[in-house]
Order: C-alpha cells, then structure tokens, then sequence
C-alpha cells in the first residue's frame, strides 16, 4: 500500500491478490502466505515462486472461545474442529501443519467459516473450536474479550513469497526484477529507524493496530529487501507438508523459478 501510494510500482503492471485469482490467470503476480503458494503449486503445475516478500516467520495464533475448557495447544490433539477461511487457505493449511508438528494422533476437521471476523464469531457459537490467524491482528480481539490466545506456531520458513505463472516469469523477466527492485526501495524506506514514528501512525491508520501493537509488529518484521529466496527454507516447506498430508512431495525445483 505505501509503495503504490509513493509511486513506486507504477510501472510495474501487476496486481497483488490471493494465489486462487492468480491460478486462474486473472493476475500476473500475487503475494502469498509461503505455505499456502507452495500448496497451491502443488495443486497447479503451472505456478512457480519467484521470490521473497517477508523474510521472518508469520506467527500464527490459535485462538479459542473466551469461556473455553481448552488450556494449552495440546489440548485441540483429539479432532478439534479448526476454523478456516476457505478451503486451501494458509489458515488451513496451518491447522494441518500444526497437527502433524505437535503430532496429535487424531487430525482436526475444518470448518469454513470466511474472514477473521467470521472465524472469531464461529468459535463464540460453537461452530468450532479453534482458529489460527496472524498474532499481531488478533490482539485486539483478545483486548475485547472477544476470543482467548491459547498460544502461537512460527514455522521454520518466510511468511510471505511472490508467485506467478512460470510463463509470465519467463517472459517478463526484466519486469520483475525492476519490481523487485521498487519493492526493496519502499521497504528500506519504510523500516528506516528514522521513519518510526511515521511508520507507527501509517500501520495504526491502515490496519487498526494500537501504536503498541504497531511497534511490536514493526520488531518482528523483517523484508527481503531483494527478492532472493532460500531454497531450503522452501524445501522445509515441501517437507512440513508432505508430512501433514496437505501436498505430494515435489522437487524445488518444481516449485522455485528466478528471473
């Protein structure tokens, strides 16, 4: 959002969505949850990652009702019903990737129940037991009384990474370098200690978030300020869901194609 404001990626004809409008061809790039693109790969041949936006870990909360029994992570072991947002979502994918670490001997079932707010209104009723979504914007409804932290999964790999169709990659490689490029110029910018205070109110004002909240975001945030991927932090990847039974396993190089 700061660097389309800024003028950064003006050149750069591109769209950033969830993988399931770039599956379809409706987009050229999108900007994913690292799970959720690689299973999305896995499920159409056709898409590869190309690079790196969030290098840190995305820590996924699990949330449960305010008034439920449930005390510790462990506690959801034995056919939990998660809510997710939609079918193939990172929310999914992170149920059955937390089964499969903690190794709960019976998985959980997924209940669809859309965005964060119908997610946290399905545990209130009863719909499900669970949910997992980012931390920093669950605080606020743990603030409000309105759902319990139960606790937080950080998987070993980079929250979010860029994908595209391995024909746009091919064909366009001079674009997404220049994009990439614009990217790291408005991340430096944006994480530039100097700018802090701007940085805390411009989070505050687009995403809700307390100045508090902001700043502890702001911590635990680290960009790749170039785009490189690590290819055995996405093979961690492949590897995590393999196990958790949400992909069949894949080479990397089936996965990862660079400029």
């Amino acid at each position: 959002m700061y660097g389309m404001e800024k003028g950064e990626f003006k050149e750069n004809d591109v769209e950033f969505v969830m993988i399931k409008r770039l599956a379809s061809g409706e987009l050229d790039i999108a900007i994913c949850v690292t799970e959720g693109l690689v299973a999305g790969i896995a499920g159409n041949r056709d898409l590869r990652l190309f690079g790196t936006y969030v290098d840190s870990a995305l820590p996924w909360a699990i949330s449960v009702a305010a008034d439920a029994k449930h005390s510790s992570i462990d506690d959801l072991a034995f056919g939990a019903r998660f809510g997710i947002s939609r079918a193939g979502s990172g929310s999914e994918v992170m149920a059955k990737y937390t089964a499969s670490a903690f190794e709960w001997k019976t998985p959980p079932t997924m209940v669809v129940l859309g965005d964060v707010h119908g997610l946290v209104k399905g545990v209130q009723e009863g719909d499900a037991d669970a949910f997992m979504w980012e931390r920093t914007t669950m605080q606020r409804h743990y603030a409000a009384n309105e759902v319990r932290y139960l606790g937080t999964v950080r998987p070993p790999w980079p929250a979010f990474s860029l994908g595209a169709s391995a024909q746009f990659v091919r064909a366009n490689g001079d674009r997404i370098r220049s994009l990439l490029a614009a990217m790291g110029r408005v991340e430096r910018a944006f994480m530039d200690s100097a700018w802090a205070d701007q940085r805390t109110q411009y989070v505050c004002s687009q995403l809700g978030y307390s100045p508090d909240d902001a700043q502890q975001w702001a911590a635990y945030v680290r960009f790749n300020e170039s785009g490189s991927v690590d290819e055995s932090k996405i093979q961690a990847v492949v590897d995590a869901l393999v196990r958790a039974g949400v992909m069949d396993q894949l080479q990397v190089s089936e996965i990862v194609q660079l400029p």
